[in-house]
């Protein structure tokens, strides 16, 4: 079940690193140069969609599945803006193809999954910066974890325990914070 993941052939055929999977090909960048490895997710949905006989570009994909013991983690990278509601229905839309398919390819089930897979959106704060001024960002974000919750920007609080144990949204700085934590 979901312990075997280390064993399914099309998540080793398609090992990458958080820094591969985060490069930007529009802007020729990456968001990360953590090198922990990762499963390339990207990769497995075109490899999942030859296996089925389908050269259907319709599906679309996370950029990357972090499995480790206890932490299975999609993750998704964003270097541009947010503020597009097109943007943010894509990765309403990637989530949702990439859940459908990790459940095909493990033999789960979407509860099964909930217990276990945490999402996590890096997104770039530079094009993402927030409505307040950074002095009351700070503020909401310490009242936030005093009351033992996270804020969670672009709408995607609305996964948070219907499909996933977790939701984050990052930016680079406090992604590699919890990526560190995870080592």
């Amino acid at each position: 079940m979901i312990n075997d993941w280390d064993n399914i052939e099309i998540f080793t055929e398609n090992q990458s690193t958080l820094m591969e999977t985060s490069y930007d090909d529009g802007n020729s960048e990456y968001m990360t140069e953590l090198e922990l490895p990762v499963i390339d997710f990207d990769n497995v949905k075109e490899q999942y969609l030859q296996s089925i006989g389908c050269q259907d570009e319709s599906l679309t994909s996370v950029d990357a599945l972090l499995s480790k013991a206890n932490c299975n983690v999609f993750i998704e990278f964003k270097n541009g803006s947010l503020a597009k509601k097109e943007v943010r229905l894509g990765i309403y839309s990637k989530i949702q193809d990439s859940l459908l398919m990790l459940c095909d390819i493990t033999d789960n089930h979407i509860s099964q999954l909930r217990q276990c897979l945490d999402f996590i959106l890096v997104y770039n704060e530079e094009k993402n910066p927030s409505k307040s001024n950074k002095s009351k960002d700070y503020i909401n974000d310490r009242i936030m974890e005093l009351g033992g919750k996270e804020l969670v920007r672009f709408g995607m609080r609305r996964y948070d325990r219907v499909y996933f144990r977790k939701v984050h949204t990052y930016n680079v700085e406090k992604f590699e914070e919890y990526i560190s934590k995870l080592k």
